[in-house]
């Protein structure tokens, strides 16, 4: 059996988060088990408060997750604040050094609840240095600097770590992802853009269904065009704002 870890908030509606994240590794065929950094209190609709866990009990988590089994795959949503980040992530590389970690780091609730401070945005690049794969939408990809980097051309894709911008927020008749590659290269995968407001938690079930063929030995431009063509199917399944595992 192969084994995943989930680091993220708890959402009752099974729309995003630790239950999104475990559908979709499940439906890939990979065991993951989680870690809680959030009980949210919110359904596919409407964000009201996020419940934040305490590091002390994420920690707790963790160690006795690690006490039965090293996880070489690790996806890592929701966190309060980059001290929290940071700390996930020392932990993991302390526990398994070589694990392949993905960030997908939720700045906003879809229903305009703002999790991430402006006053950390400065914080996050040394953190970002210690994972793989950061997998930020449109706003999140401003927020965390790469969009001013870009312009101003200090920073260089792909050189520290891989990102996949996500091209769901953006306009066309296409939605367009954009990875830049550890080895230089960048790749595009594209699919039709639907109409209507679209499925809660994609980007969730989006960097789960990527770890999850990582951790089936793909190579991460096949994951993520393997994790495009599911997201786009899970995208016209079930009714309203809530995708239907399948």
């Amino acid at each position: 059996m192969v084994y995943a870890l989930t680091v993220a908030g708890f959402d009752g509606s099974a729309g995003a988060g630790i239950l999104a994240d475990v559908k979709t590794m499940a439906h890939f065929g990979v065991y993951c088990e989680s870690v809680c950094t959030a009980l949210t209190q919110q359904n596919e609709d409407e964000f009201v408060a996020p419940g934040w866990v305490i590091w002390e009990r994420i920690e707790a988590q963790l160690e006795t997750l690690f006490k039965k089994r090293t996880f070489k795959y690790v996806k890592i949503g929701l966190v309060e604040k980059a001290k929290v980040l940071q700390r996930i992530v020392e932990f993991i590389r302390e526990k398994s050094p070589d694990a392949y970690i993905i960030w997908d780091p939720i700045a906003s609730a879809s229903a305009g609840f703002h999790f991430l401070r402006a006053a950390e945005q400065n914080k996050f690049m040394p953190i970002m240095k210690q994972i793989d794969l950061i997998t930020p939408n449109r706003d999140e990809f401003k927020f965390l600097g790469f969009e001013a980097a870009t312009a101003s051309g200090t920073f260089e894709f792909g050189k520290d770590f891989a990102l996949l911008l996500k091209g769901g927020h953006f306009n066309g008749e296409e939605a367009v992802d954009i990875l830049w590659n550890r080895d230089g290269a960048k790749h595009e995968f594209a699919s039709p853009r639907l109409p209507g407001n679209g499925k809660h938690g994609t980007g969730c079930h989006l960097s789960a269904a990527i770890l999850a063929n990582i951790a089936l030995g793909r190579i991460l431009p096949e994951a993520c065009e393997i994790s495009k063509k599911y997201l786009s199917d899970l995208l016209q399944s079930g009714e309203g704002r809530l995708a239907k595992d399948f």
